[in-house]
């Protein structure tokens, strides 16, 4: 691992259900004035983080109990680490999936039998982050009213009973979320040799989470999602966190689309960045879906073409 080393992600996704319901307003999609949807970064990371501990059997920070209740900080880092003497930090990003991504925040109380009771706090800011990701296009909010029926008592013999309830969908949207990795976020633990390998193993993963993890979503209030397309290109000292401006979308999906178009995404920008960034740039990394191959293949070519070392994921 190179600390000086930066990356960009871009990660293409559609939802034909409710990709990030806001729990606060009866989990509605998050619709923006423009008609798109938004999706929060922290769904982001939970889709990764979930496919971390399910398929890759990884142990996580950020978690749910048994019962699928949000646990506290410091009563996670304990459960892992046994106690939170000493860097709690230096030991979570050794011994989790997370936190040497996403970094973490405990709260180490003064009095540990008083639960409010206030105490030091062990923070990182995590080497991976991700923005704010928007549907493409106008989104059309579907809203069923749903039905439930069951029997009563056996004394009420039989009598059935109704309940009514609603839920909240989109027809289609296609999700453009984008995202960076600085190493130097882990601060003074970067130059540790088992921070290192944590994290490069973490990060090592973080496509087939991303990909994978969005595929297998299969919930009432996920399924089906698919991903489309990701890229990722990693740049020797420069950070320009502008991917997502490079690599535009037809403008058949920035209207109301429902389903994909035909070569949706349209690369000229990024090609023309390429080139202008070729000395900064170590390396490209793409994927699409069945529907992108051509693309895919294409983009590859061109970016031969200049003398890019590029690889598609498998």
């Amino acid at each position: 691992m190179d600390v000086n080393n930066k990356k960009e992600l871009l990660f293409y996704y559609e939802s034909r259900q409710n990709p990030n319901g806001d729990p606060g307003f009866e989990n509605m999609p998050r619709q923006m004035p423009d008609g798109t949807i938004m999706v929060t970064d922290v769904r982001i990371k939970r889709t990764i983080r979930d496919y971390a501990k399910n398929v890759l059997k990884k142990t996580i920070f950020v978690d749910y109990d048994k019962e699928g209740n949000a646990v506290t900080a410091d009563g996670k880092a304990k459960e892992i680490l046994g106690d939170l003497k000493g860097d709690v930090i230096s030991g979570l990003i050794k011994k989790t999936f997370d936190v040497p991504l996403f970094g973490a925040l405990v709260t180490i109380r003064a009095n540990k039998k008083e639960e409010d009771s206030e105490g030091a706090s062990a923070k990182l800011t995590g080497a991976v982050q991700f923005g704010l990701a928007r549907s493409t296009n106008q989104v059309q909010i579907i809203n069923p009213t749903i039905v439930g029926r069951f029997v009563g008592k056996e004394k009420e013999k039989g009598q059935q009973f109704s309940t009514f309830g609603k839920f909240y969908s989109v027809e289609y949207a296609l999700i453009k979320a984008y995202g960076a990795v600085n190493p130097q976020n882990l601060g003074k633990y970067v130059e540790d040799k088992e921070t290192k390998s944590s994290f490069e193993e973490a990060e090592s993963n973080i496509f087939e989470c991303l990909w994978n993890g969005t595929n297998q979503l299969i919930t009432r209030s996920k399924y089906p999602q698919r991903s489309i397309f990701f890229l990722e290109i990693t740049y020797k000292n420069e950070i320009y966190n502008d991917l997502s401006l490079l690599v535009d979308e037809k403008q058949e999906m920035k209207d109301k689309a429902t389903s994909l178009v035909d070569s949706p995404l349209i690369f000229e920008k990024f090609l023309d960045a390429v080139k202008q960034r070729k000395s900064e740039i170590l390396k490209v990394q793409v994927k699409g879906c069945e529907e992108l191959k051509k693309d895919v293949i294409a983009l590859i070519k061109k970016l031969n073409d200049l003398g890019i070392d590029v690889k598609e994921i498998p």
